[in-house]
């Protein structure tokens, strides 16, 4: 029984690799993305945020990517996108800058983030997030 209890974490973890068996919710996007991958980088914390971008708090980072109050719906008079284009991740500029690539899938800068840039998966998960609406949950 002791040589089979390495199975059932290893299997755990295998499904990690797949986007769809995660929550696309802007709580669980920036708790376990954006929160470690991008404030830890050193990039976008409080204390160090780059060109002003602190996504350290999740209505604060929230605000700053989609341009709008978390919670509150959109209005007319709110811009019509930040780095985030709700409905249309193939429109937003969070993506690009994720993968480091421009519309036409040409590289132009460093994916981020520069330290070590996220897996596939996990921009397949933001971009997810981003088609379904970017709601803040």
């Amino acid at each position: 029984m002791k040589s089979l209890a390495w199975i059932l974490p290893a299997l755990a973890l295998a499904g990690c690799d797949v986007a769809d068996d995660r929550p696309a919710t802007w709580s669980y996007v920036h708790a376990a993305i954006i929160q470690p991958a991008c404030t830890a980088a050193a990039c976008h914390s409080k204390l160090t945020a780059i060109a002003g971008l602190a996504l350290t708090d999740r209505e604060g980072a929230y605000n700053v990517l989609v341009g709008r109050v978390c919670g509150e719906p959109a209005r007319p008079q709110d811009p019509g996108r930040n780095y985030v284009t709700p409905g249309s991740a193939a429109y937003s500029q969070l993506v690009y800058q994720l993968r480091g690539e421009d519309a036409e899938g040409r590289a132009y800068r460093a994916a981020m983030p520069p330290d070590a840039p996220l897996p596939a998966v996990e921009i397949e998960l933001v971009e997810r997030w981003i088609d379904d609406g970017a709601a803040c949950d």
